[in-house]
């Protein structure tokens, strides 16, 4: 059954059969709006479904270095100068050994974090 948009503005009473349900069309055809009312089984009739089409991004995983990793390596630079100031200079080699190993340790990450 089709109509055109003057038939539409009234009420339509569409009778089907049992299974069946009306589905009910709106088209263009030759420039004018067309109703089109049709009767259909339950399992004949499925509604579209739109989707985006995913894109798959593309990310290049550049290295870091942990925070735990770096502080180890301050510490480590720390302590070592701290050793060999210690063992040449007594305690106050030690602190200075200390203040030296992790300055030197610091810079050190400094440039390998960049």
């Amino acid at each position: 059954m089709c109509s055109t948009q003057a038939f539409a503005a009234a009420p339509i009473v569409v009778a089907c059969g049992p299974g069946q349900h009306a589905i009910v069309r709106d088209a263009f055809v030759r420039g004018e709006t067309v109703t089109r009312v049709e009767c259909v089984s339950s399992g004949a009739y499925r509604s579209s479904t739109y989707r985006t089409q995913e894109v798959p991004r593309y990310r290049v995983a550049r290295p870091h270095r942990s925070w735990g990793k770096t502080a180890l390596i301050i510490g480590g630079g720390a302590g070592t100068g701290a050793g060999i100031g210690g063992i040449i200079r007594g305690k106050k080699g030690a602190l200075i050994g200390a203040a030296l190993g992790g300055g030197a340790a610091s810079l050190y990450e400094g440039a390998h974090r960049r």
